[in-house]
């Protein structure tokens, strides 16, 4: 598969329209005009309420992408679409929304999904179309081989906390840690894979509580792990929770190191934790500090487009756009499962999130990154 080049991104505006619901559509196009013969890039995402970071952040990664390949001659002459509509977080809508896109024959490929409840309910009807998924942000090892037409440039649960774990023991001199994780999927397979890796390598979780998504006051949560003497915190949620409790523990006067899950990978988080993110350390897939030349190139593109830093879902959502892209172009048209067939053979893709390639389960082959807040902007851990 070809790289994506970003060098030669032309100055132009980008269009998008998010749908008022799930039973309507619409479309933007990087080129100020869409051709009669555009090809439509389905997305959907969680784009309202109080978990649309997620998706709005993918929207921009995507929108980007769209617009440098379109002013870049577009794939195979002709130029790429967006067609949206917003899932709402709401695993009801997810069967619905594949059979809108499914019914589209023009549609080649779907990018997009926060959670991975909504994707796992949509999955059986993209398999039974035969229409590509390539996934942003769902991380749950039950998408895992769940079906030949799903492809995710996010690495899965599993992975990531056995791999936090990892670093933890071997780079902190942490031996005890107490683990927060939201009660739902995503936290709980976070929680059980640290859990596991971390007293694999010798280490002990001193507690292990489970939250609720929208609790407020995580008084007695913290004060239950503080109590137990931990040397480190380690929280697998979003960026909501995450951020009410990080604020909470240092009001507790507690300056314990502060260890997230890539739930709060995002620049909400900072927003919302204020001073009290500095020296939290999270990872992810992508950080707009890597030195890399894609990744550099991408940040720089990025904030010209939008006035800020990209966030790991932009730059992750960004990558699927473009490897859909070189799909479409190395299939010779948008026959779906030509497309399906030529994603599932990306290998050492250079993305803006790193080199990327698929295994036969749909997941991703490659390294997280490792970041650490400082002075309000996530930065490389480099050792």
């Amino acid at each position: 598969m070809k790289k994506q080049g970003i060098a030669g991104i032309a100055a132009v505006g980008a269009a998008a329209l998010l749908l008022a619901s799930c039973a309507s559509d619409g479309g933007g196009d990087g080129s100020g005009g869409a051709s009669e013969d555009a090809i439509p890039l389905a997305y959907t995402a969680t784009l309202s309420g109080d978990f649309a970071s997620y998706g709005l952040e993918m929207r921009e990664g995507i929108d980007l992408a769209v617009e440098e390949i379109n002013a870049d001659g577009g794939v195979l002459g002709r130029d790429l679409t967006t067609t949206e509509v917003d899932d709402e977080g709401k695993p009801a809508n997810g069967p619905v929304i594949a059979q809108q896109f499914c019914d589209d024959d023009a549609i080649p490929a779907v990018l997009g999904f926060s959670f991975s409840s909504v994707a796992l309910s949509g999955l059986p009807v993209y398999t039974q179309c035969g229409l590509p998924v390539v996934a942003s942000a769902v991380t749950s090892p039950e998408l895992s081989g769940a079906s030949e037409v799903f492809f995710r440039t996010v690495f899965t649960d599993a992975y990531q906390g056995a791999e936090a774990a990892n670093f933890i023991a071997e780079h902190r001199e942490v031996e005890r840690v107490a683990v927060l994780y939201q009660q739902d999927d995503y936290g709980k397979g976070v929680a059980d894979a640290f859990t596991q890796a971390f007293e694999a390598s010798g280490g002990s979780v001193t507690s292990s509580q489970a939250y609720q998504l929208g609790t407020v006051n995580f008084g007695s949560v913290v004060g239950t792990a503080l109590g137990d003497a931990p040397d480190a915190v380690f929280i697998g949620g979003f960026y909501t929770e995450a951020a009410k409790i990080v604020t909470q523990i240092r009001d507790s006067g507690s300056d314990l190191p502060v260890f997230a899950s890539d739930g709060s990978a995002s620049p909400t988080f900072l927003d919302l934790a204020g001073d009290d993110a500095e020296g939290v350390e999270v990872y992810s897939a992508f950080s707009a500090t890597d030195s890399r030349p894609e990744a550099a190139a991408f940040v720089e593109a990025f904030n010209a487009k939008y006035g800020k830093d990209p966030s790991s879902w932009a730059a992750l959502a960004y990558d699927a756009t473009h490897i859909v892209a070189d799909a479409i172009d190395q299939a010779g048209g948008t026959d779906r499962a030509a497309v399906a067939q030529a994603i599932g053979e990306t290998a050492d893709f250079a993305g803006a999130s790193g080199t990327i390639g698929f295994d036969a389960d749909g997941n991703r082959v490659g390294e997280l990154t490792f970041q650490r807040v400082e002075n309000g902007r996530f930065v490389v851990i480099t050792e």
